[in-house]
């Protein structure tokens, strides 16, 4: 299997993730690998992998941790410009419990570039953070399903 992302025949980038929304005592655990913006931890599905097994796999790739819970709490389709190209992502976003992880902030264990570390929730807004829907996102009540579309590609 492979990862799902690929270029569309205009050149945008085609890709298919999850996201990991995990909050804990009023912070939410967000990945900072580039100076521009934060995201949350996750990744590209692979092909024929349904969401919830690639929530596990990111979650478990990333941090080590194998006892978490995993509940659907949104689909995002997401358009922004990332490198020059212009990008269609359909997100899977996961509400996470992670009660073993190690003190933040910690380098992702599949990317040593990315640090993982609690951003108050109190900050958001204060850099970017991305989905640009994150805020809605996190107020979608336990137990129900939203569906939001962002565009961030810019002038056309």
């Amino acid at each position: 299997m492979t990862d799902f992302r690929f270029p569309a025949p205009d050149g945008t980038v085609v890709n298919l993730r999850v996201g990991l929304l995990c909050v804990q005592d009023g912070h939410l655990l967000v990945c900072r690998d580039n100076p521009d913006f934060l995201y949350l931890p996750g990744g590209a599905m692979l092909t024929g992998e349904p969401s919830g097994q690639a929530a596990r796999r990111e979650w478990r790739e990333e941090t080590g941790d194998t006892a978490a819970e995993f509940t659907l709490a949104g689909v995002v389709e997401n358009f922004f410009r990332l490198g020059g190209r212009a990008w269609h992502e359909t997100g899977f976003y996961y509400r996470i419990s992670g009660e073993t992880l190690p003190p933040p902030p910690f380098a992702a264990l599949d990317n040593p570039g990315c640090v993982l570390e609690w951003l108050p929730l109190s900050e958001l807004g204060q850099e970017p953070l991305y989905p640009a829907c994150l805020p809605e996102l996190l107020r979608v009540p336990p137990g129900e399903l939203r569906h939001f579309v962002t565009d961030d590609r810019g002038p056309r």
